[in-house]
């Protein structure tokens, strides 16, 4: 299979996809909207939780499913607020992601530790807990 992300031959699977990128990761450095506080190259877990970010707003999301077709990655995302489901697409082809998710926990490990570093009474860290 051709890997020039300028021809339209894309993998025909997830799997297909994902050794594609392990054999040419820089074709495919567009496609790590994923972000953590330590790098990871694996998929990031199911269940989890990310602050999606765009030009448009941010919103909590839990990661539920990711599904491949046709040259676009399908993320099934739970919206928290609302419980609400809600699909996010990517096209391999897009050098431009609209979107990045951030891992929730380093967000707020980031936050607690800020927290811990000043002198911030007690109630306050338990405020911000619940």
């Amino acid at each position: 299979m051709e890997t020039d992300l300028n021809e339209k031959v894309h993998p025909t699977s997830l799997e297909e996809l994902v050794q594609d990128m392990e054999k040419h990761p820089d074709l495919y450095q567009h496609l790590k909207i994923f972000l953590g506080r330590e790098y990871a190259s694996d998929m990031p877990d199911f269940g989890e939780q990310f602050l999606g970010v765009s030009h448009d707003g941010f919103a909590l999301y839990r990661l539920d499913s990711v599904d491949y077709q046709n040259g676009t990655i399908i993320l099934s995302l739970t919206e928290q607020s609302t419980n609400q489901p809600v699909k996010f697409s990517v096209d391999i082809n897009n050098l431009q992601p609209s979107c990045l998710f951030i891992r929730w926990k380093d967000i707020w490990n980031i936050v607690l530790d800020e927290c811990l570093k000043c002198d911030v009474p007690d109630s306050d860290l338990l405020e911000l807990i619940e």
